[in-house]
């Protein structure tokens, strides 16, 4: 069966991974991000696939209706969607004080809102076919983090969004599984990309007591990579993952 995937957040460390495993297996792929240029190096580095990119706000109605629509235009049908993209804002903030109803909102539509409209959108296309899959992205923040904020700037908006993605993976999972569609979430734990990617920037940035602290819930004694993460996508998008469904999946290392 010829499979096609729309990736959120594609442009990311997390997304150029997971698009070079799944365009190595044959997949034809929408990347959609927000940084074009960005974009045109991740479809640069696919050369000889079917991968397209699409620029878009995925926090936008129109741009993901757009998006899905150059999808299902390029392959004929959309039967994998993994949610990648969100973030926790452009402000550091320390408390709840310090976050504002603006900032909230922002990382709400980043993480929750732009997983619903992607899903929603997808959905009566994978309904059809009775196959789908589907792979929304959480984080280990969702059950807290100690300390001061670390390398997520509004770290207490960003771990309800998080929390509230697991939620929306279960519940989800539960409604479209008579369909042939399964909703898993990756809970990744520190995610470190190459040197000049977002997060990595902000930990090299961080002391090294600080890196150090960091590091101490894991056993391993590293973080984990982006390939990590992506190796974790291409089994749940997998044919053979068809029983595997509602599951909030950690990929850090034993650190939960």
């Amino acid at each position: 069966m010829k499979r096609s995937a729309i990736v959120t957040g594609a442009a990311g460390a997390i997304g150029r991974a997971t698009v070079a495993r799944l365009a190595a297996s044959g997949f034809g792929i929408m990347l959609v991000d927000r940084d074009e240029e960005a974009l045109k190096e991740v479809v640069g580095s696919t050369a000889g696939t079917s991968v397209y990119s699409h620029v878009a706000d995925v926090t936008n109605p129109e741009d993901v209706r757009s998006a899905t629509e150059h999808a299902i235009a390029s392959f004929g049908t959309v039967d994998t969607l993994i949610n990648i993209a969100g973030g926790g804002g452009p402000k550091k903030t320390l408390g709840i004080e310090d976050i504002d109803l603006d900032l909230w909102n922002h990382v709400m539509a980043l993480n929750v809102t732009s997983t619903f409209l992607f899903s929603q959108a997808v959905m009566a296309g994978m309904g059809k076919k009775g196959f789908g899959r589907i792979v929304n992205f959480s984080s280990i923040l969702a059950f807290g983090e100690k300390g001061p904020p670390t390398t997520v700037p509004g770290r207490l908006a960003y771990a309800t969004a998080k929390a509230a993605l697991i939620g929306l993976t279960a519940q989800l999972a539960k409604d479209v599984g008579k369909n042939g569609i399964t909703v898993n979430c990756i809970v990744p734990g520190l995610i470190l990309g190459q040197p000049g990617t977002r997060v990595r920037g902000r930990f090299d940035a961080l002391p090294d007591s600080e890196q150090a602290r960091m590091l101490e819930g894991y056993p391993s004694g590293r973080a984990g990579t982006s390939e990590d993460v992506a190796a974790a996508v291409e089994f749940l998008v997998s044919e053979g993952a068809g029983y595997i469904s509602g599951v909030a999946l950690p990929v850090d290392g034993a650190y939960l």
